[in-house]
């Protein structure tokens, strides 16, 4: 396994940094790439509407994934410690509980789903023309996430060891498989939005497959044993520590979705095919900037577990530094591209294409802003400090968009005005995450040499 993995406790930090998040990157791209030929494929075969009600169910399901996907945080950062303070059984306790956790909330975030599908989207004002097929895809979707869940703590535990390569093969397969199985379920067999979510279950359980059995194949002592699996009451609680925060800032990004999907949905069903359509250029920057400061986490858990805290702040500097200058070129470059590629989802809907612009001009043009706070906020997370960036960030981020659709979108009807909120939140955030920066590293700085 040591070829697979990367150095990040000794020498340069740039040229480690960037062998960790090239392939980093390359998954995100891959994740959004299979996740635009969803959109294509569904856009191009089932028509604008049965994209609209996938676009519809997006804030929902992301509201549940974030905030549940913070275990994968808390689980990297607790193995990145371990992982840096030499402490092999604490990495081995880490793994057996972390994955056993994961399938419980998987089960239950299953369960949660299927139950508040229905009620939600009628909640968020979802087209009414595209309800009853949105409803199916969320229910459908939902039972994916136990498998979701732990194959992303099994990448979480190969990252923290510095192992970045594998998770990026087993996305590679399963993508992959995803999209031919798109191809038969939708183009061939004409299940439109139920075809989308059938091919999503399917390969998120062989992307679990595959993650389990790279664990079990691991050399001592950090193979993985399937009698081992428990839950150890000081192990959960510090996964718990750091993934409830940093899933509850995650979320609450989602959730503040919410209110802006509830006001794209009552724009109508072109505006919500052009939103969704325009996420695929969202989303490919911020998995691009997004995979940066996961870097940044991992980099400084292990090095916080060493103790070696000048060695981390070069860690900051450099991966923000790489994370704006990502941000700053991509969002220029899809703002450039915007036409050509809104088309091609939308080939046959220009009022959903010009819907698709506005948003492209508010968010792509200054993500970079973005970059800064993920950064300020990855550092930290890196150190176990979630709660109190954490809470900034919801009422900066949250408390923000939420009064920006109540108040002031009712007034400036378009897209545009409604996520220019974006830019202007991440601003006020990264103010506050400033301001508060020093005193929260230093403390756990002292929390950490001095052993307590």
């Amino acid at each position: 396994m040591k070829k697979n993995t990367v150095d990040m406790l000794h020498g340069p930090v740039l040229k480690p940094l960037l062998r960790f998040s090239v392939p980093l990157v390359l998954t995100g791209w891959l994740q959004m790439l299979f996740s635009s030929a969803d959109s294509l494929v569904v856009g191009r075969f089932a028509g604008a509407q049965a994209l609209a009600a996938v676009g519809a169910t997006f804030s929902f399901v992301m509201l549940i994934i974030s905030f549940f996907g913070g275990l994968a945080t808390g689980v990297t950062v607790c193995a990145a410690n371990d992982c840096g303070s030499g402490n092999e059984t604490g990495f081995r306790e880490t793994m057996h509980v972390s994955l056993l956790l994961s399938l419980l909330v998987g089960v239950f975030v299953l369960g949660l789903g299927e139950v508040l599908s229905a009620p939600v989207l009628r909640m968020m004002h979802a087209p009414e023309d595209v309800l009853d097929s949105a409803v199916l895809y969320l229910r459908l979707y939902f039972l994916c996430i136990p498998a979701q869940m732990v194959y992303n703590t099994a990448a979480a535990l190969m990252r923290a060891k510095g192992d970045s390569r594998h998770p990026l093969l087993f996305l590679a397969v399963s993508g992959a498989a995803n999209l031919l199985l798109n191809i038969l379920f939708v183009a061939v067999f004409h299940w439109d939005v139920a075809g989308v979510a059938a091919a999503t279950v399917l390969t998120q359980y062989l992307s679990a497959v595959l993650g389990i059995r790279a664990l079990l194949h691991w050399p001592e002592p950090a193979r993985l044993n399937l009698r081992e699996l428990c839950l150890r009451r000081e192990k959960v609680a510090r996964i718990l520590k750091i993934g409830v925060p940093a899933g509850l800032q995650v979320a609450m990004l989602a959730a503040s979705d919410i209110p802006l999907q509830t006001a794209v949905n009552s724009l109508g069903s072109m505006a919500v095919s052009g939103n969704s359509a325009a996420l695929t250029i969202d989303g490919i920057i911020f998995s691009t900037m997004e995979s940066f400061t996961q870097a940044c986490t991992v980099f400084t858990g292990q090095n916080a577990g060493a103790k070696q805290h000048d060695r981390s702040r070069t860690i900051l500097l450099n991966s923000m530094a790489i994370t704006v200058l990502s941000g700053l070129i991509m969002g220029w470059f899809g703002f450039f591209l915007r036409y050509p590629i809104l088309r091609l989802f939308l080939p046959e809907a220009p009022e959903a294409v010009a819907f698709g612009v506005d948003r492209v001009k508010a968010v792509a043009t200054m993500a970079f802003l973005y970059g800064v706070m993920s950064s300020l906020n990855s550092s930290l997370r890196g150190y176990g400090i979630s709660a109190e960036p954490a809470a900034v960030n919801i009422v900066a981020l949250f408390g923000l968009r939420l009064c920006w659709a109540a108040f002031y979108f009712p007034n400036h009807r378009s897209l545009f005005h409604l996520y220019i909120s974006y830019p202007i939140a991440w601003s006020v955030a990264i103010v506050l995450v400033l301001s508060m920066y020093r005193f929260l590293l230093r403390r756990a700085q002292r929390k950490l040499d001095g052993g307590t």
